[in-house]
């Protein structure tokens, strides 16, 4: 089962394994509204495993008690008519630029960084293969600059790029793996973020195009 979600800056897609898949054959898709969704996560957060049930306009989710299998928990949700945007079109094939990362550095950096980031919350970086690292840096008109440099296995051509670093941040905390993959297709083209091991996961970020 995919799992996606859009807000037009950026996309995430999450692949699971099925324990037990549909008995009618033929792929399907629906759309959960987003207050559905972090019920969910609230509700069902702690959960071994759960059942999902559905009909053309309602879902259900439900957990069972693992002494007897009867129902512990349900939610149901309305589904939202229509059909969901063909996002894997979107998804680049190909990148000019590959970034290997240490996930806990990255994410130091950035915090760091988006303290001088100023209204835009745009942090910068510096791809330099060359010499094996990129320097991330801030600007504030208010607070003044800052600039690091940090150490990753680079792949491709030099650039600059600029993002959110909210959204750039918040991609990075959803992979769980000690190293993150960023892929640049251009200066102001879709990035990717990976992680190394695990391909179920996908996070694709717009950067903030230059003046």
């Amino acid at each position: 089962i995919k799992m996606v979600a859009t807000d037009s800056l950026r996309l995430g897609e999450k692949t699971l394994t099925l324990k037990k898949g549909r008995e009618k054959e033929g792929a399907l898709s629906f759309i959960l509204p987003q207050r559905a969704a972090k019920e969910v996560i609230n509700i069902f957060s702690k959960e071994k495993e759960i059942k999902i049930y559905f009909s053309p306009n309602q879902i259900l989710f439900e957990s069972l008690m693992e002494e007897t299998e009867a129902p512990k928990i349900r939610f149901i949700s309305r589904l939202i008519e229509g059909e969901f945007p063909n996002y894997e079109a979107i998804i680049p094939r190909k990148q000019e630029t590959q970034i290997v990362l240490t996930r806990k550095e990255f994410l130091n950096e950035i915090k760091s960084a988006s303290i001088f980031s100023g209204k835009t919350n745009e942090v910068k970086l510096a791809v330099n293969p060359v010499k094996k690292q990129i320097e991330i840096s801030g600007q504030s008109q208010d607070f003044g600059e800052y600039h690091s440099e940090l150490a990753a296995k680079i792949k491709g051509k030099e650039m600059e790029i600029a993002f959110n670093y909210r959204f750039l941040t918040e991609g990075i905390l959803a992979g769980e793996e000690e190293e993150v993959v960023l892929e640049l297709t251009s200066e102001e083209g879709a990035a990717v973020l990976k992680q190394v091991e695990d391909p179920s996961y996908v996070y694709i970020l717009m950067p903030i195009k230059k003046n």
